[in-house]
């Protein structure tokens, strides 16, 4: 028998390959640059997001409230160094709440701190978020802030907690394979909003995180149990069907209440499974984000599993089947 081993590297270097082709900027500039390139790889990208632009992703979002899955819209970009640009971001991000009101979707909000102002500067970015968040309260709406590279979990965490002693709406993720997201995790269920639970998708310094495989399961595992066993909304986003079973299996085994409970996945990715989650009476949400933003998140989608690459190219080429 073939030893398995030197394919499963191969997949880990490619990973690793094309988050450090993510996080090239120059690389970035240059596809975006390039009409021909950028076409081509839009259509790659078009199977993980809702479009470039807001009415494209709102009327996809209105096709998946139809099949009985809500949404969370996500308006794309990180890491934005200019004040104005960070200032215009929430600007959008308020159009995008006041289009969900107005369309009348079944969707949540979601962003990232650092594309409305945490990297230029602190007190800037909350006081966006403060904004956002008393909007999307106004319109009964539920923001979702998403974790970044754990040089930022600290600001994220510190952001989060001062909104949520003022919004109930207001919701974090964490990443399980993060050593310190127990003791977060304490932390955030003492606030009211929903804890999204992630495995986690950046390139991290050894010591910042757990190993990857077994001990990143049972390291979810035990989050999910936590969260469900206290009754806190939460959102359990993952595509990993053992995962997804064990959830289901402890809800049953505890006779839990379902009503807070919802499982995430990403466009584009496994949504059978997500139906299946529906199915079983389970809150069922899409990740649904857009804009022109979109390489870094290809690069990552194609990178949580290389074989995606196949698909990719296919899409890049309009093959069929």
């Amino acid at each position: 028998m073939k030893d398995a081993t030197p394919e499963i590297e191969d997949a880990d270097r490619a990973a690793l390959a094309l988050k450090g082709i993510a996080r090239d900027e120059s690389i970035k500039a240059y596809i975006l640059s390039e009409p021909n390139l950028r076409a081509v790889l839009l259509r790659s990208a078009r199977r993980f997001i809702g479009g470039e632009q807001l009415e494209e992703c709102l009327t996809g979002a209105q096709s998946f409230n139809s099949e009985g899955f809500a949404v969370t819209i996500d308006y794309m970009g990180e890491s934005t160094r200019d004040e104005q640009i960070a200032r215009e971001a929430v600007q959008e991000f308020e159009t995008v709440i006041d289009s969900i009101l107005r369309w009348g979707l079944d969707s949540s909000v979601s962003l990232d701190l650092s594309h409305i102002g945490l990297a230029v500067d602190e007190e800037l970015c909350y006081s966006q978020a403060y904004r956002l968040a008393e909007r999307a309260r106004r319109a009964g709406l539920e923001m979702m802030i998403s974790m970044e590279g754990s040089e930022r979990t600290e600001q994220v965490l510190s952001i989060y907690h001062r909104l949520a002693e003022r919004f109930e709406n207001v919701g974090v993720t964490l990443q399980v394979y993060l050593r310190r997201t127990p003791e977060d995790m304490e932390a955030v269920l003492k606030h009211p909003g929903r804890i999204r639970l992630v495995k986690g998708a950046f390139e991290e310094p050894e010591e910042a995180t757990i190993m990857k495989g077994v001990e990143t399961d049972a390291a979810y595992r035990s989050c999910v149990e936590r969260v469900l066993s206290e009754g806190h909304p939460c959102s359990i986003s993952t595509h990993d069907q053992q995962l997804l079973e064990h959830a289901d299996r402890f809800v049953r085994d505890n006779e839990l209440s379902t009503d807070n409970i919802e499982f995430e996945m990403l466009k584009g990715v496994e949504l059978e499974r997500l139906a299946r989650m529906r199915d079983l009476g389970y809150g069922a949400r899409v990740y649904l984000p857009y804009g022109e933003e979109w390489y870094l998140y290809l690069c990552h989608r194609l990178a949580e599993h290389p074989p995606n690459i196949y698909q990719a190219i296919s899409d890049a080429a309009d093959v069929q089947g």
